[in-house]
């Protein structure tokens, strides 16, 4: 009887050491988005979660961390009476989850964006567009992805920072019939995140990011961009604009460190 009472005590003892581990594990993980993201970033805002504004496309698993393509595509034109005035791009799991805050303008036609993002951990992804009207819609995307933030330039360093600032842009398909055009503008930049490895000395390189992205027509200005190091490197912009007939497209960049770069390229109807 005794050896009995002993074995039970000794079985209870392990039992509540145990106790705590177990309960851990199958506690919910801390919700990122309603414990820090919305608190900080919309704290006053209430948010509909629908898809009637925007559509958001993102690959269930993503190919490459380090470039996951991301589609935001607008339920409605661009008008003066009612249009996406911001668009703000949340990876939850982050270390950076801003990736962006896109000012937009009616002179766009449509709020279509194209992008590509880094994405460190599985997480959701966010696209909120704000309406001129104040109205905050929000769809949201799992994404299984990992090590976007950490994994090495997809080219050699050195060779990265000599063409660092060139810019292409380049319109895709023909005019629509609403008049607008897609435009797509690619720029070099290594965009270093802050957590990537210099191959060569294994120490980590200092964060280094396109920071502000305008795009003019004809001296107007159409959209604006902030963003961080969730873009990925060399980063591509797809979007609608309103060619004129001899029209002027410019795009201004400065990155973290106050380096800047302006290109003009001309685009018709």
């Amino acid at each position: 009887m005794p050896r009995v009472a002993t074995n039970f005590r000794f079985l209870f003892l392990l039992f509540w050491l145990a106790a705590p581990v177990a309960m851990a594990a199958t506690q919910s993980p801390v919700d990122m988005w309603q414990t820090f993201l919305k608190p900080k970033y919309f704290p006053d805002t209430a948010i509909v979660e629908d898809s009637t504004v925007i559509e958001l496309s993102t690959p269930y698993r993503a190919e490459d961390a380090a470039f996951t393509p991301v589609t935001i595509r607008a339920k409605f034109p661009q008008t003066p009476e009612r249009y996406i005035q911001k668009i703000y791009v949340v990876v939850d799991n982050n270390p950076d989850p801003l990736a962006g805050v896109f000012t937009l303008t009616p002179e766009m036609g449509r709020a279509d964006l194209a992008l590509r993002l880094r994405i460190n951990d599985y997480t959701n992804v966010r696209a909120l567009a704000v309406l001129n009207t104040g109205e905050t819609h929000m769809v949201v995307n799992y994404v299984k992805a990992q090590g976007g933030c950490s994994a090495p330039l997809g080219s050699d360093f050195k060779a990265a920072m000599d063409r660092m600032g060139t810019m292409n842009f380049r319109t895709l398909g023909a005019v629509n019939q609403d008049h607008t055009l897609v435009g797509q503008l690619m720029l070099s930049h290594p965009n270093v995140t802050g957590m990537q490895k210099d191959q060569k000395t294994q120490l980590i390189r200092p964060a280094h990011f396109v920071k502000s992205l305008k795009i003019f027509l004809d001296d107007r200005l159409i959209m604006e961009a902030e963003t961080g190091i969730s873009i990925s490197e060399d980063p591509s912009f797809r979007f609608f604009f309103k060619p004129s007939t001899t029209g002027a497209l410019r795009a201004d960049v400065i990155d973290s460190k106050g380096q800047s770069w302006s290109h003009t390229f001309k685009v018709s109807s």
